[in-house]
């Protein structure tokens, strides 16, 4: 029976609960919905969906699953546990029966502990172009390599110079040497005679099938690679490069496809710290974000962060940034990022300039509440604020909120970093107390290659994209107090299981209260003694500038700053009120002489903006245009007796007063110049509010109603046809399925297709490799191969007995 047909009655035999949990896992098999459960079957056989299937499956079950395709390509038949178990150097079949059981409820495998299993539909093609790091088989090197067939013939020839009545073709050698190398008293005697340097060979190639050797070219392979050649123990890809077959990469691993199951996870860590150290960076880390964030955000009010015509924030305003907070160029770079991940920052399109629409809804919130909204970002932003900074491939280097450090699969890697640190800050000390919690008072330290090398095992196929990821995240949690002093904080260990409410609380209570008041001293600084509540910190920020960082901010008053706290409206007055109110001391001398002695200069000249002007000699008719109410929508303004302002342009004052049955005429002087850019209103139009994160869903997730649904179109009966679409898919897959048994098996089919006018044209032929939408044949009548589109074929039949032993 087909796997795919099989695999389809197995589904339907389920219950509710376990087709909802297959659902679960593999959500993409009901995106969309399939009509039937052969349809069901047929996508959870398709290389796609196995693939994304294969992302989520732990190191042990991957290496179950590249064995059982490893040993069904071999033999193509069901493999029993216990042969698999002797396969993975198991002496109890106990552990693998316990996956192949998982696997089966993943509908990666199909079949029984009696009858053998089979792995799924295009599993051969969706683990590994080298499933378990073993090179192709004998057969299928002499097929693919004009010169192995006939090296393989006199390499068994010298192996087994007695093969009975077995005529030796290739596919008669490529036995012979199968029996040579899975027999390991056959390998001893062989790797007996072999020359020095040839185990050392093999050694090298036990994992990467694949590699360089000088094996071309006037006599340039060594006595040792020429041995190996010799007896076909390597195959010659090109002049440079040899692949190791499978079956010599078995004998080399033992007589296995892996030297030993890695069933157990890496929970070892290095070294230790004490919890008081962590809590403290954890906190300290905390609060220096949160004024950090304040920072940015007071600097894009005051002015915007401009983009490059390309893309993203330029070196020139990272730096502008980073003086201004007071950070690394990497931290302004990633707080860039946060800002605009939460909504802190929107981009408006009108000047392409990121702008801070809401500060003061930011600084209204609770710092515990900042610090969940960030987090809360963090997790969700789909962006690797990390790669800021890293080189692409035309050599250019990626840029704060540009494109390119847009990545899907960040709050996924991020998940996976949380649940890895708190499953390492979990794990039990070892013999010498060097790791665990069980230690006195210490807590393990989170290494980069710890938490990677224990999220490898949890998904080994995202190995790449953890290495590349995971350490610059792991920075990040850091600033946010999710760890401190490279271990798991107590908020990171709530926030990994999803407690995010006691987590703020924690922070609330960690925190120390922001305070009200700043000493004023005699140099004209302020120094505050702590966090200051935030309409104080607006305050001081608009009649002094600060210095330093960290809790004890000084802030400097000069001419400079106190004519800033005059343009906003203020008066000598209300400055010092401000700070009698503020300040813990008597407000000093110097600092009260400097106050009065700036504003009783301020104010000579009067400087605004205007866009254009309106002079007139009849005070009437200045009278009546701003009498008229439709002129309010002009923002007309009288700053003398015959003269008007307007923030309109020259044009627009013109069209209203033509409207209002004035005759204008047009003053050849240019209008007052607007301001430059940057002193306008920093509030952006169409402004987000912070609390609004910018985050996308899993494209891939399905909400429980969507399983119930497709739960109820499986079990209920279809009257009628068959959904064509559902019926197509089941088909094309049925049809591959039965070319890769063909292939696997060397038989002929007669194979149906249609041609360029639709006509269905039946042939038989030897099918030789499928992929990428393309069959490779061979037709035995013409003796030529051609290549057929897969989208063509109409039709499959093997014929029975027709094994070629080519």
């Amino acid at each position: 029976m087909s796997a795919i047909r099989a695999l389809a009655d197995q589904l339907a035999l389920r219950s509710d609960d376990d087709v909802r949990r297959l659902l679960t896992v593999r959500p993409d098999l009901i995106l969309p919905p399939v009509p039937d459960f052969a349809a069901l079957a047929a996508r959870a056989s398709s290389r796609t969906s196995l693939q994304r299937a294969l992302d989520n499956v732990t190191r042990p079950q991957l290496q179950v699953l590249e064995a059982l395709v490893v040993l069904t390509e071999d033999d193509a038949g069901a493999v029993p546990p216990a042969r698999l178990a002797a396969a993975l150097s198991q002496g109890s079949t106990d552990a693998v029966e316990e996956i192949l059981a998982d696997l089966a409820r993943r509908a990666l495998v199909v079949g029984s502990a009696a009858e053998g299993f089979l792995p799924v539909g295009a599993m051969a093609d969706a683990v590994a172009p080298y499933p378990a790091g073993l090179g192709r088989s004998f057969k299928t090197l002499a097929r693919s390599i004009p010169r192995f067939g006939p090296a393989l013939v006199r390499a068994a020839a010298v192996l087994a110079p007695d093969p009975g009545n077995e005529a030796l073709t290739s596919a008669a050698a490529a036995r012979v040497l199968d029996r040579v190398t899975a027999d390991p008293d056959a390998w001893d005697r062989l790797m007996a005679d072999a020359p020095e340097g040839a185990p050392t060979l093999l050694a090298r190639l036990r994992d990467t099938p694949v590699g360089s050797t000088a094996t071309g070219g006037d006599g340039g392979a060594s006595p040792a690679v020429q041995w190996l050649l010799d007896r076909c123990l390597l195959a010659p890809l090109d002049a440079l490069h040899v692949e190791l077959p499978r079956g010599v990469g078995r004998a080399v691993r033992g007589h296995a496809v892996f030297a030993s199951l890695e069933l157990e996870p890496p929970l070892a860590a290095a070294r230790t710290t004490r919890a008081t150290l962590r809590d403290n960076a954890a906190f300290g880390a905390i609060a220096e974000t949160l004024r950090q964030v304040g920072s940015l955000l007071a600097v894009v009010a005051g002015s915007p962060v401009s983009t490059l015509r390309s893309g993203g924030v330029g070196v020139r305003e990272l730096r502008r940034v980073r003086e201004a907070v007071q950070c690394s160029d990497g931290d302004a770079a990633w707080l860039l990022e946060l800002a605009a991940a939460v909504g802190l920052l929107v981009l408006d399109p009108d000047d392409s300039r990121w702008k801070a629409p809401r500060p003061d809804a930011w600084e209204s919130l609770d710092r515990d509440a900042q610090w969940q909204l960030l987090v809360e970002g963090w997790l969700a932003v789909d962006r690797a604020p990390a790669l800021v900074g890293s080189k692409l491939p035309d050599g250019t280097s990626v840029n704060a909120l540009a494109a390119e450090a847009s990545r899907p699969d960040a709050p996924m890697v991020r998940r996976r970093l949380l649940s890895v640190a708190l499953d390492l800050s979990d794990a039990p000390a070892d013999a010498d107390g060097a790791a665990g919690v069980g230690a006195r008072g210490t807590v393990p330290v989170l290494t980069d290659q710890a938490v990677v090398g224990l999220a490898t095992w949890h998904q080994p196929r995202l190995h790449r994209r953890f290495s590349r990821l995971i350490p610059g995240m792991m920075a990040e949690a850091a600033a946010l107090g999710l760890t401190g002093g490279g271990a798991l904080a107590e908020a990171g260990r709530l926030v990994a299981q999803g407690r995010f409410e006691d987590a703020t609380l924690g922070v609330r209570d960690a925190l120390p209260a922001p305070v009200s008041h700043v000493v004023l001293q005699a140099d004209l600084t302020a120094v505050a003694p702590g966090y200051l509540q935030p309409e104080v910190a607006r305050g001081l920020l608009r009649m002094s500038t600060p210095e330093g960082q960290g809790p004890a901010t000084t802030y400097r008053f000069s001419a400079d700053s106190i004519r800033t706290a005059l343009d906003a409206g203020e008066d000598a007055p209300s400055i010092l009120a401000f700070l009698s109110t503020h300040s813990a001391t008597e407000i000093p001398q110097a600092l009260t002489y400097l106050v009065e002695d700036t504003a009783s200069r301020y104010g000579g000249l009067r400087v605004g903006r205007a866009g254009s002007y309106l002079r007139t000699d009849d005070d009437a008719v200045a009278a009546t245009v701003l009498a008229d109410p439709r002129a309010a929508v002009l923002g007309i303004v009288q700053i003398a007796p015959t003269v008007l302002v307007s923030p309109a342009s020259a044009q627009e004052l013109a069209g209203l007063l033509r409207d209002l049955g004035f005759a204008p005429a047009s003053d050849a002087m240019t209008a007052v110049a607007p301001a430059p850019a940057g002193t306008a209103d920093a509030t952006a139009p169409g402004g987000v509010a912070p609390d609004r994160l910018r985050s996308r869903l899993n494209p891939w997730s399905v909400a429980e109603e969507e399983i119930t649904a497709q739960l109820v179109t499986l079990r209920t009966p279809r009257p009628g046809p068959a959904d064509p679409a559902g019926a197509a898919d089941s088909e094309t897959l049925l049809g591959l399925e039965t070319l890769r048994a063909a292939i696997r098996s060397r038989s002929r089919i007669r194979l149906g297709t249609a041609d360029s006018e639709g006509n269905h044209v039946r042939q038989v032929l030897v099918p030789l490799s499928v992929s990428g939408g393309r069959l490779r044949v061979f037709d035995p009548e013409n003796q030529v191969e051609k290549v057929v589109s897969v989208h063509r074929v109409m039709d499959v039949e093997i014929l029975e007995g027709s094994a070629a032993d080519g």
